[in-house]
């Protein structure tokens, strides 16, 4: 039997290394939690793997004996294949639910337990809801030191210029009229643009908001009209962009959208993601969206999902800070600012109106 102590900061990190190293047959033996010289919690893991246990499949004692009959060779490839998917797809199962419980026990109280069962049901990862599990249970803020979160806007000390971007349907340009009635509601010189022109009708939302508010709206269809937009609007305290959605499949539409986005030198970039989308396609999104210099993520339809804590594991993934949240049509309600506050009442409660 072979026996090893595996380190690392947090308990899911150590965990990984023992299955990179031993594999799924690993032993957990011990976990503990230490402070290092310098004061830094660090968890030794103890796992052990049985060498015995390794199976080798006979061989064939002459060659003849190993070439299989020409009739069977076809079906004996297609059910070893099948086969192989099946321990694979039970291979990830069993990693996936060996984490969670090993981290569940890892937890010091029954309390703390509770919590990580509560952000597990509502789609936060193992690993995460294990380091957000203590906050939560205290009823303190979480991910304030977790995750990452954005400054908040305000016009009033200097321009801004923010592009929205993110998949077909996600709800920027819901998003983007309930900021522009907001702010323009407050006194702040908003202005609207939208580079959504090769859609037909792409323009027509935003414009008819705008003429509602009484606000200026621009379209941007070439990168030789940006000069002359930012002259127009450099009055504006906000100008918000609305842009073309966009799928992976979509090379080229992404390609021409960045370069419209360079020529307005926006501040900030908001990636919106609807979390009433699968998780793994929002996963797709964000990795093939990395090229476009994204500085926030934000999310929309938060009404329109049972399982909230996708977005922590969307935000940890992509490397971007929380900013904005939207939970519906209305304009301009329904729309808040993300903090590690409003996000614990959103997992804790499901609130549907957080605080500008």
């Amino acid at each position: 039997m072979r026996i090893k102590v595996f380190t690392a900061p947090h308990l899911h990190e150590a965990l990984a290394k023992v299955r990179q190293e031993m594999g799924p047959e690993a032993l957990i033996l011990d976990r503990q939690q230490i402070k290092d010289a310098g004061g830094i919690g660090v968890w030794h893991v103890h796992a052990a793997l049985d060498t015995n246990n390794i199976q080798i499949e006979p061989k064939a004692s002459t060659p003849a004996e190993r070439q299989p009959k020409p009739e069977a060779h076809g079906k004996r490839e297609s059910n070893a294949a099948d086969a192989t998917i099946q321990r694979l797809e039970r291979l990830v199962v069993g990693l996936s639910n060996k984490e969670s419980a090993s981290l569940r026990s890892a937890l010091a109280s029954r309390s703390d337990q509770e919590s990580f069962d509560h952000l597990v049901r509502l789609g936060v990862s193992a690993s995460y809801a294990f380091d957000l599990a203590g906050d939560f249970s205290d009823r303190k803020p979480i991910g304030s030191k977790t995750l990452q979160w954005s400054k908040r806007i305000n016009p009033e000390t200097g321009r801004h210029v923010i592009l929205f971007s993110g998949p077909s349907g996600c709800g920027k340009t819901t998003l983007i009229a309930k900021l522009a009635a907001h702010y323009s509601l407050k006194g702040i010189r908003v202005a609207v643009l939208s580079s959504d022109t090769e859609r037909m009708g792409g323009l027509d939302v935003l414009k008819a908001y705008s003429s509602t508010l009484g606000i200026p709206f621009f379209p941007l269809k070439k990168t030789s009209e940006a000069e002359k937009i930012i002259r127009e609007t450099q009055t504006a305290q906000l100008l918000l962009i609305d842009s073309e959605g966009w799928s992976p499949r979509r090379d080229t539409c992404l390609k021409r959208q960045t370069q419209l986005w360079d020529a307005m030198d926006c501040t900030r970039r908001i990636m919106v993601i609807p979390a009433n989308m699968d998780e793994e396609d929002a996963m797709q999104q964000l990795s093939h969206h990395r090229a476009s210099d994204m500085t926030d993520i934000a999310f929309s339809k938060l009404d329109e999902t049972q399982k909230p804590g996708k977005i922590v594991n969307w935000s940890i993934s992509a490397k971007l800070p929380m900013s904005y949240c939207s939970f519906g049509p209305e304009v301009p309600d329904q729309m808040g600012w993300l903090t590690a506050q409003t996000l614990t009442t959103l997992l804790g409660k499901h609130s549907r109106e957080p605080a500008i």
